[in-house]
């Protein structure tokens, strides 16, 4: 597989939250990607973007992983958001597991059924994923990898950013998995999530990340994410970097070296 070729450019990364579904200390995982990307969209990812003082309508592009809630009911706040104080013209992609518009539409319905008899309040364009396959919308190329999180109830996708500064990779919510290291190859970026301490049949576990770590690009940096504890301790001994809610981290990606780090 080509990747793209790594210019010297700088990715920015910004947890709007950290955390899982039930972590108190800790904001519901969201990641924002050079202040145009969302990474799933968790109930407190508005608020989120306000205290940062980031603009909603700059976000083009939204890749929700799965329909649990905390990882997608947020949007039909970021949606009222257009509707009556960021107002845009611009479109959103929404990219998501089969069935995202008519998810995204019902969720919108039941959130807010008056509202909703106005249209979409910017244009929106969905996009369903295509496992293995390179798909665009809008200008950002991206693959989705199945993994595996809820059984056959729902399923789950972890996403492979194309970026200008090279592969970003995102897990969403996964237990172990083989798919884990097709989502990694050739990464220069890694959020993976760390929900359990132990092992878990839905989610990875610290034997599980170390694991993992060993597979992991020596040009690719890793952060945590969706965590489930408040502070960085048991995750100590890892080479990853675990993010606290609304901190924001610029990647510069220069060729065969890991990016160089620096929190803003």
């Amino acid at each position: 597989m080509a990747y793209p070729p790594c210019k010297g450019l700088v990715m920015h990364i910004t947890f709007l939250g950290s955390g899982n579904a039930f972590v108190p200390q800790r904001d519901w995982g969201c990641v924002l990607v050079d202040d145009s990307i969302l990474l799933d969209a968790g109930p407190s990812m508005l608020a989120s973007l306000k205290r940062l003082s980031r603009n909603p309508a700059a976000i083009r592009h939204l890749f929700i992983s799965h329909f649990h809630g905390d990882h997608f009911f947020g949007l039909p706040f970021l949606l009222l958001e257009y509707y009556f104080v960021t107002r845009t013209d611009e479109p959103l992609a929404i990219v998501g597991p089969p069935g995202v518009e008519d998810v995204v539409t019902r969720t919108m319905t039941l959130a807010y059924p008056d509202i909703m008899e106005r249209g979409w309040p910017r244009p929106l364009h969905f996009q369903e994923v295509v496992p293995g396959a390179v798909q665009t919308i809008d200008g950002l190329d991206y693959e989705a990898v199945e993994v595996e999180h809820g059984g056959d109830v729902l399923r789950a996708f972890g996403y492979r950013l194309h970026l200008p500064d090279g592969i970003l990779s995102y897990s969403g919510d996964t237990a172990m998995t083989d798919a884990i290291f097709d989502l990694i190859a050739g990464a220069r970026a890694l959020v993976i999530e760390a929900a359990s301490q132990e092992a878990s049949i839905v989610h990875l576990g610290r034997e599980a990340l170390r694991t993992i770590l060993t597979r992991v690009p020596p040009e690719c940096v890793v952060f945590l994410n969706h965590l489930d504890t408040p502070s960085a301790e048991p995750w100590r001994g890892l080479k990853v970097i675990v993010p606290d809610d609304l901190q924001s981290y610029d990647l510069r990606v220069t060729a065969n070296q890991p990016p160089e780090v620096h929190y803003v």
